[in-house]
């Protein structure tokens, strides 16, 4: 930790402003309740203080060495008592020697002996004022650095968390697109090829896009669409998707590849053991300068509904959450046999 009067310097020059106020009234005291002439006053005032604010500087290293941290009281104090005797001595002796050896003065010096207990008084006074000035500067600097690790430290685990949920979705989408395309190669080869084509766009834009990283509503509805034509291709004019979205909604920036994790649910729990016709609908709109996007399926109430574990919906959440820090951020309604989740992405 570096001196806060040296770094940056610009701290020493007010500090040498602070104690140039303490020489002048050290001066006009002198002058004008003990009537000494001004240039002993000065010559006192300049010497006594320079000395004190020179020896000063020293006091960090003792602040910075000496902890309170530790819990020793009883250690700390006495350490200070011994800095501070040592402090006063040297500082005492040394203006002492000059001021005896550049006034004359009997009045003056005879004054000068006599006020020794009132200087080492303020001395003490003054010592303890600093002291408690850099204690006050070292927590405040700590504590600073303390949040700013935590800050790092947030992010990072942010970072990691958001890159373990892509690597545990990923293998999860690239399971259920592969168990399609095995049912697809038999039956119709051309389909099955076309789905392996779009299944591969689909999976070189999610790995070249970061999940930390937001992109524009209209590009993820692009990639979103290139997961959807691989299920179309599977479940043909059985699955219908719709979209309606505002204009003003296109450019709005948006996790990426939040979308598709919602779509597959819809997909899973909307056509599997489900004969007829489902359709998804993608909707954006702007409510309250926060964009809402919503996506809604049909399903077949009295249908045992598909089991699993939700990792979609789970990672969902979990990525909106660190994100933006709130965990309201997604609505799940579930009615007349349409289900759906409503996003709201903050601003």
């Amino acid at each position: 930790m570096r001196h806060p009067l040296l770094y940056p310097l610009r701290n020493l020059y007010f500090y040498f402003i602070a104690w140039a106020c303490i020489i002048l009234a050290h001066a006009i005291v002198l002058t004008y309740f003990f009537h000494f002439n001004l240039s002993v006053s000065v010559t006192d005032a300049c010497i006594s203080n320079s000395i004190f604010a020179l020896m000063a500087l020293s006091f960090w290293y003792t602040v910075r060495f000496i902890s309170i941290d530790t819990g020793r009281a009883l250690f700390v104090i006495l350490n200070h008592l011994i800095a501070l005797i040592l402090f006063l001595t040297l500082w005492h002796y040394s203006s002492f020697f000059l001021l005896n050896h550049l006034e004359h003065d009997t009045t003056y010096l005879s004054f000068l002996s006599g006020s020794v207990p009132l200087r080492l008084l303020i001395g003490t006074f003054l010592y303890s004022i600093i002291i408690l000035a850099y204690y006050l500067y070292k927590y405040h600097y700590t504590f600073k650095q303390k949040i700013i690790r935590e800050a790092e430290w947030d992010i990072l685990v942010k970072e990691s968390e958001l890159a373990l949920l892509k690597s545990q979705l990923q293998p999860h989408f690239i399971f259920n697109c592969l168990n399609s395309i095995h049912a697809l190669l038999i039956s119709d080869p051309e389909r099955a090829q076309q789905m392996l084509l779009n299944l591969s766009s689909f999976l070189r834009l999610s790995m070249i896009k970061d999940q930390t990283k937001l992109v524009p509503l209209h590009e993820e509805l692009e990639n979103s669409a290139l997961y959807s034509d691989i299920e179309k291709i599977r479940f043909g004019d059985r699955l219908i998707i719709h979209t309606v979205i505002e204009e003003r909604t296109l450019s709005i920036l948006v996790p990426h590849q939040i979308l598709q994790p919602i779509i597959e649910n819809a997909i899973k729990h909307g056509l599997y053991n489900y004969t007829g016709v489902v359709t998804i609908l993608i909707e954006a709109c702007m409510k309250e300068e926060q964009l809402h996007l919503s996506i809604s399926n049909n399903y077949d109430p009295e249908e045992k509904k598909q089991d699993g574990n939700g990792i979609g919906l789970k990672h969902v959440r979990r990525r909106l959450l660190l994100l933006y820090g709130r965990k309201n951020l997604v609505h799940i309604t579930d009615e007349n046999g349409i289900f759906k989740i409503e996003l709201i992405i903050p601003d």
